[in-house]
């Protein structure tokens, strides 16, 4: 196999990961911020400036109104998609630790794209071993559960029903971000292209959470350090973590995404040293160490598969290669 060719193979994965550093970083930022400030007044101010900068700089506005109403069904789906997930994963951060609360949606994250792959992308069929990866990770999902239930996470005991919440927005936060994953793949195989996506993805969003901040009455003041930190949020783990995201996506299998977030894991245990308020646990290392171990046991299985296919099938490669 050529360079060029792993590079291209390569390109989709790593992508993804770059995103997954950011994130992960942006995870235990947004974690210590909603202490102080409401889930929804940190996004609808996030993605407000978000929106505008894809949208001014995207060049052809003619051709962005085409495809939308070519592909609306999907344009909406990805809009509601990544509302949920994005304002589920603030709350869930409100009464979980970052490390556990992305442990729980990545734990679920598999298994919710299997199930969805049997409607959305008949096509695509998970492995035995991706099977297998997915059940590591919800055993290690429900160890996390159990310790912070006991006391062992990172803020101490978290009560059964502030658990129960955390886990519901975990679990909304997961299976929205397989629709995400899912629609972004079905708008790029639609012709839609990264920059219309990103231009178009954030409407639902800015309209739930300016109602949410009306109806709860939960705006912030807009301080020095507060502004500063919504567009530390919105430009670098909004911009430019998403436009790697959607790149990356758009290259990449959805079950291999959805196994590759796992890298956040290891990464948000690191960052939350900077973080006053958690005291690092060793029952959160173990179990964000078992699920990133499923995460790389179900990527080495598709990657395995993926080299397999493309040696019996030689002739498919260039096909390939001008869809990516």
């Amino acid at each position: 196999m050529s360079s060029e060719r792993r590079l291209v193979l390569a390109a989709g994965p790593l992508l993804v990961l770059g995103y997954c550093v950011i994130n992960s970083t942006k995870s235990v930022f947004e974690g210590a911020l909603v202490q102080g400030l409401s889930p929804e007044f940190i996004a609808f101010n996030s993605f407000v400036i978000a929106q505008a900068f894809y949208f001014l700089t995207l060049r052809d506005k003619q051709a962005l109104k085409s495809v939308v109403r070519r592909c609306l069904p999907d344009v909406i789906m990805l809009n509601i998609s990544t509302a949920v997930c994005w304002i589920a994963v603030l709350y869930a951060f409100t009464v979980l630790e970052p490390a556990v609360a992305n442990s729980v949606i990545i734990g679920l994250g598999p298994t919710i794209t299997i199930v969805l792959g049997f409607k959305l992308r008949p096509g695509t069929k998970a492995l035995p071993l991706e099977l297998a990866a997915a059940a590591a990770m919800l055993a290690a999902m429900g160890y996390l559960l159990a310790m912070a239930s006991d006391g062992a996470s990172a803020i101490g005991e978290v009560p059964t029903g502030e658990l129960v919440f955390g886990l519901v927005m975990c679990f909304l936060t997961s299976i929205s971000l397989s629709g995400v994953t899912y629609y972004t793949k079905r708008l790029g195989d639609a012709g839609m292209t990264v920059p219309q996506m990103m231009a178009s993805r954030f409407v639902a969003l800015i309209v739930a959470t300016l109602t949410l901040l009306i109806v709860r009455d939960s705006f912030g003041p807009y301080s020095p350090g507060n502004v500063g930190a919504i567009l530390a949020i919105s430009v670098v783990g909004v911009i430019i973590s998403l436009y790697l995201l959607q790149q990356g996506i758009v290259r990449t299998e959805p079950i291999t995404v959805s196994m590759l977030f796992g890298t956040n894991l290891l990464i948000t245990y690191i960052t939350q040293f900077l973080d006053p308020r958690l005291h690092q646990s060793q029952h959160t290392f173990i179990g964000i160490m078992a699920v990133s171990a499923a995460m790389c046991l179900g990527t080495w299985a598709r990657w395995r598969h993926g080299k397999r296919t493309k040696e019996q099938n030689p002739a498919q490669q260039p096909v390939e290669e001008a869809k990516a």
